[in-house]
């Protein structure tokens, strides 16, 4: 089973520590490709972000589609370009925020999603929220002042703020699942849910395991949902 794993940004910070996770998680027989952007925004915070990012997402799906791959992780919680790739690709395409709130929604009535990318931007995560028809099961957002770039160099502080936030989230919004809700959070999942006792989601590692298990089964979306493209003339 081969993998592309698109990292929708334009720097490779993160790709070692990806490869490292998935290394740890993956099945034997899975290849996996780690691939950037090579336009578009250093990190993903706001709508502004990813509208950057997903043209390049799109065409770099595309080609892993050609390259033969067995499906697609769009490697960032924003899910940029997400249902634009499932319309032109019939391979299993799998995005960190969908899968992840998906499967929270199966471990626990309510889930809180918390993580970085400043206050400001629990706007979009909402919208995505009531997108999925997951409201009823939203127990908080609860997002730090770090934004995604602050990641590498405030590390130990972020994960105490999200400890805290998370602590908060049990005792006063009524969450029993957490989810983090950024793909650069790598390791903070398993390091959470010891302190907490309450499922953790990571999203990259709960999106790794759901692409590979629709590989296994041979199932991908439908296009009766997710048509392809009209032909047309389109100029970049």
């Amino acid at each position: 089973m081969r993998i592309k794993v698109i990292v929708p940004v334009s720097t490779e910070i993160w790709n070692r520590g990806i490869e490292e996770a998935y290394s740890a998680v993956k099945d034997s027989d899975t290849e996996i490709t780690i691939v950037n952007l090579s336009k578009g925004p250093e990190s993903i915070e706001q709508y502004y972000d990813i509208a950057w990012a997903e043209l390049e997402t799109l065409k770099e799906a595309e080609k892993a589609e050609k390259e033969g791959y067995d499906a697609v992780i769009i490697y960032c919680f924003s899910d940029p370009a997400l249902f634009a790739v499932r319309e032109k690709l019939r391979i299993p395409v799998v995005g960190l925020r969908e899968s992840a709130l998906h499967v929270a929604a199966m471990l626990g009535r309510r889930f809180s999603i918390i993580g970085v990318g400043s206050k400001n931007s629990k706007g979009k995560t909402l919208d995505a929220v009531r997108m999925y028809g997951m409201e009823s099961k939203l127990a908080s957002i609860r997002m730090l002042d770090f934004l995604v770039l602050d990641i590498a160099e405030e590390l130990d502080n972020i994960k105490q703020a999200l400890l805290k936030e998370a602590e908060h989230a049990i005792k006063n919004d009524g969450a029993e699942v957490i989810i983090l809700s950024c793909g650069s959070l790598i390791g903070v999942g398993k390091w959470l849910q010891e302190r907490l006792e309450v499922p953790v989601i990571e999203p990259g590692l709960v999106a790794l395991k759901l692409a590979e298990d629709l590989v296994k089964l041979g199932l991908s979306h439908s296009k009766l949902s997710f048509y392809s493209p009209h032909r047309k003339r389109r100029i970049e």
